[in-house]
């Protein structure tokens, strides 16, 4: 499997942008990996940028104030938690790739397209 950016991913702000366009990146390198070695080495790739994004992001809702803040931090404590389990099953070569297919269409398309394009409308709107 592979995921592909798409310009329709943008949410408007260009540094979340280009970390999105990033977590794509590296989904695809665990995607890519064929041996339980590559696996864990993207696994802690990806769960480090991840850790560097969501920091990034609730930064920028911070400073913004965005209403809708420890709702959209919740959303992050809780795929981290799932990123930590599957990374676990990945270090002790129980992981099923439906399971990591799943997190990465959830995360990175549902997740972006529903609640990161919020952050980014709010901001318009404030700015307007």
């Amino acid at each position: 499997m592979n995921i592909e950016w798409k310009d329709s991913y943008r949410i408007g702000h260009d540094r979340i942008d280009q970390q999105h366009q990033q977590l794509f990146a590296l989904a695809n390198v665990v995607f890519a990996a064929t041996a339980q070695p590559a696996y864990r080495l993207a696994a802690m790739q990806l769960y480090s940028y991840i850790r560097t994004h969501f920091a990034e992001e609730e930064a920028l809702m911070r400073s913004v104030s965005y209403p809708d803040y420890p709702n959209h931090v919740q959303m992050h404590t809780a795929m981290i938690s799932r990123w930590n389990a599957i990374s676990e099953s990945i270090g002790k070569n129980e992981f099923k790739n439906t399971e990591i297919n799943a997190f990465m269409h959830e995360w990175l398309l549902q997740h972006i397209a529903q609640h990161d394009t919020q952050i980014a409308a709010y901001i318009q709107q404030r700015n307007a």
